[in-house]
């Protein structure tokens, strides 16, 4: 079983130096009026997190989908179910 320990202050600082593009994604996310732009820029973030992992699965899958909501058919699905979500149907 793994022992909990505090993080040194240059441990914490490195660690919010490795996910700081977060932020920026947190950031254009929340200053993007778009649905569809979000989920662009959602599938970016999505794309940067699945490096972050020891496999390469996650990192083809999420390209494999961001690349299909990129297309004019993905566009026309995001737009549908934001119609539909904030149509309350």
């Amino acid at each position: 079983m793994p022992e909990n320990r505090s993080m040194s202050i240059w441990e914490q600082i490195a660690l919010v130096q490795q996910w700081a593009p977060m932020i920026g994604y947190g950031q254009q996310i929340l200053a993007e009026k778009d649905p569809y732009k979000k989920a662009i820029i959602v599938g970016d973030a999505f794309e940067w997190v699945a490096t972050k992992s020891q496999t390469k699965i996650d990192d083809d899958v999420v390209k494999m989908i961001t690349s299909l909501v990129e297309t004019p058919q993905g566009e026309a699905l995001i737009r549908y179910i934001v119609a539909r979500v904030e149509g309350g149907a």
